[in-house]
């Protein structure tokens, strides 16, 4: 089980919530899982808007072709290019989720510097095990990976009860 404490969003609100997917450098395991993330809620028809950025990533850097082979296979084509993870970021969101435990301290003592009132709930995509970096493992780690998120992120969206938040929220209870 995960150290964060559960979220719950209220199903009367008529807001998109915003989800954010966080990894090393935005290259690969956050904008799949954003990706992935996006096409699951137009299927479903959740309010949901997912976004990505890396902690340590270069501004501008396109998807690996790796990512982007893998996507395309399951019908997922489109562009990116990475971003690194700022207040402004963090501010937006309604819940973050990340690729391995350290990500998830960088975040949660960067939003204590930022003094945010209202942090958003910082959580392991996977809670049983970090999901470890792809970048120069071959092309079958990333198919593996697409298929190891499509069955992550419809769970981690069901345990939030998604619905959504105002843009300009409370967050908080």
């Amino acid at each position: 089980r995960p150290f964060w404490p559960r979220y719950s969003v209220t199903r009367k609100s008529l807001y998109m919530t915003t989800i954010l997917f966080v990894c090393t450098g935005n290259t690969c395991r956050s904008p799949m899982a954003a990706a992935i993330a996006r096409q699951y809620a137009r299927q479903h028809k959740l309010p949901i808007t997912p976004h990505s950025a890396g902690i340590h990533a270069r501004e501008g850097d396109a998807i690996t072709p790796e990512s982007e082979f893998a996507l395309r296979q399951i019908g997922i084509a489109g562009n990116h290019t990475s971003r690194g993870l700022s207040r402004e970021i963090l501010e937006s969101s309604h819940v973050i989720f990340v690729m391995e435990a350290w990500q998830a301290e960088a975040i949660e003592a960067s939003m204590e510097g930022y003094a945010f009132s209202c942090p958003p709930p910082v959580r392991m995509l996977d809670h049983t095990a970090d999901i470890v970096d792809p970048l120069g493992r071959g092309q079958a780690v990333y198919d593996e990976l697409v298929c190891r998120f499509r069955e992550l992120i419809p769970a981690r969206l069901s345990e939030l009860e998604i619905s959504a938040i105002p843009e300009g929220r409370p967050r908080c209870p």
